[in-house]
């Protein structure tokens, strides 16, 4: 038996040399490799629109193990993180405000049912994966639900250095509503938000459905006024947003990247098997990925010579 036993000990140990995985090679600094930009609506159950928190765990347990590390859309388009060298900016943007995203306790507690909470506590085992995404809000059909705890919600999303963006007032199609309602919207949006959050820089709007202003107005989605009442009180509203997202589409280019069009930022929506395709596609294509050197630099400093993949 025992010699039996050690003439099956070199096939075993051979049989098994291919099952342990090797470790990767270090890839090289890319600061003009291209950043996933994700984003997220619905929580509950995995949908077209939504995704169930098995599934959101899932998510950020692969990012993280694939070296991806979180960044705010306005760290992205201002080119203001550091990253270690070797690893690679995400953002997670969040969509509408539902009540998943972030909800309370009667007591007024982070509820272990909401994305949020599930990200805290991934974060707790995984501090190089802090909570620090973009939460869209349309201040007209109530952010997160539970009215009374939207301040309190607000203040913690900031405090755990995620940062809140402009979606509009009541999410509408701006390309079927007309320049001085396309104002409204995205001022009460803007109004609303800096009374919540006085003195707050509101850097970034994402477009609803996606879907931009007929061209003649789509310039109103960057920059732009509108004056009105609120109530019996005349106010004034101004807004200048770097980053516009759309809803789906793939990787955006570098931030470092020279003629970087914030305007007109791509995302990737999560869902099965969408987000699967885009994780496989930097598996497959390692030196297409951003890479961080472990050094910030300015924006545009990356030459973008005609014909480059974003």
């Amino acid at each position: 038996m025992k010699l039996r036993f050690r003439l099956l000990l070199p096939l075993l140990v051979v049989t098994l040399i291919p099952l342990i995985p090797l470790r990767a090679a270090p890839l090289p600094p890319n600061p003009r490799g291209q950043v996933m930009i994700l984003v997220y609506h619905n929580f509950g159950k995995d949908a077209r629109w939504g995704r169930s928190f098995p599934s959101f765990d899932s998510d950020l347990a692969r990012l993280d193990a694939a070296g991806f590390r979180p960044i705010t859309l306005r760290q992205y388009i201002t080119g203001d993180f550091t990253l270690p060298a070797g690893t690679t900016p995400v953002v997670l943007t969040f969509d509408d405000g539902s009540a998943f995203q972030v909800k309370f306790t009667p007591e007024g507690e982070l509820a272990p049912d909401c994305a949020l909470a599930h990200w805290v506590d991934f974060a707790k085992t995984h501090p190089e994966f802090p909570p620090h995404g973009t939460f869209f809000i349309n201040p007209g059909t109530g952010p997160f639900k539970q009215r009374e705890f939207l301040q309190k919600k607000l203040d913690l999303l900031l405090k755990l250095g995620s940062e809140i963006g402009n979606h509009t007032y009541t999410h509408p199609y701006l390309n079927r509503i007309p320049a001085a309602t396309i104002e409204k919207e995205i001022g009460l949006g803007q109004y609303y938000i800096n009374q919540w959050l006085p003195g707050y820089d509101v850097v970034s709007f994402a477009l609803p459905f996606g879907i931009s202003p007929l061209p003649a107005d789509a310039h109103l989605t960057v920059e732009g006024s509108w004056s009105g009442t609120v109530g019996r009180k005349a106010v004034e509203v101004k807004w200048h947003y770097p980053a516009v997202v759309l809803v789906g589409s793939g990787p955006a280019p570098s931030p470092y990247m020279a003629g970087l069009n914030g305007a007109r930022l791509p995302r990737i929506q999560v869902f099965t098997p969408e987000f699967d395709k885009w994780m496989k596609y930097f598996e497959l294509h390692p030196t297409r990925r951003f890479i961080s050197d472990g050094e910030r630099h300015a924006p545009g400093s990356q030459p973008n010579p005609e014909g480059a993949r974003r």
